[in-house]
């Protein structure tokens, strides 16, 4: 498959879990519960919020001298516009089994998208990029992912996001996703390609 159209496949593969949980109504991931805070503090939807954090997090990328890939500048453009265009139509279903499933499948989708896109070596989101920021400053892989998650989740929680059962749903079956995905999507897959994947 062409790099540049697994990029963009992936991307709109990660946007679509994304909504999937979103509308499932049971809770986000860490980064969504921010995500959600800030839409409903400022009246935005969480795809937009999606965008604006992210284009902030590419500049400070820049100012720390990250290296930046067309997949960090689409991944910022495009999951937070694929979010909103399924939210724009879709409504959350009134059965909770049904809403279970989507949430239940929301990390599947997600971490199918994900080695997808990163698998293409164009570089990965601006929250991978983070994470690396701090790796390189001494700080292990798994403080720093803990340290992030943590900070925008408790953030997320102050300015009203949702979380809950969703949130643990994504947050512990996103890990295994990527894993199960990696070599299936990419055969050889690289493993320096995903050394610093980050789970949003």
């Amino acid at each position: 498959m062409n790099r540049a159209a697994a990029m963009v496949s992936g991307l709109v593969f990660f946007g679509c879990g994304l909504a999937l949980l979103f509308l499932a109504d049971l809770g986000v991931g860490p980064w969504d519960v921010l995500h959600d805070g800030l839409a409903n503090r400022l009246d935005r939807s969480p795809g937009t919020m999606i965008q604006v954090v992210g284009a902030l997090l590419l500049v400070l990328l820049v100012f720390f001298r990250q290296p930046l890939g067309p997949a960090t500048i689409s991944n910022v453009i495009i999951i937070g516009l694929v979010v909103n265009l399924i939210m724009g139509f879709a409504e959350t279903p009134e059965l909770f089994g049904i809403r279970l499933l989507m949430a239940i499948v929301s990390p599947i989708v997600v971490g199918f998208g994900s080695m997808l896109y990163l698998g293409a070596g164009l570089g990965v989101g601006p929250r991978d990029g983070l994470m690396t920021t701090l790796i390189e400053r001494g700080i292990g892989i798994g403080k720093a992912r803990t340290l992030i998650e943590s900070v925008v989740f408790v953030g997320g929680v102050l300015l009203g996001g949702s979380y809950g059962l969703g949130t643990l749903i994504f947050t512990f079956g996103v890990g295994p996703s990527y894993q199960f995905f990696k070599h299936r999507v990419w055969p050889g897959w690289p493993e320096s390609t995903g050394r610093f994947i980050y789970r949003r």
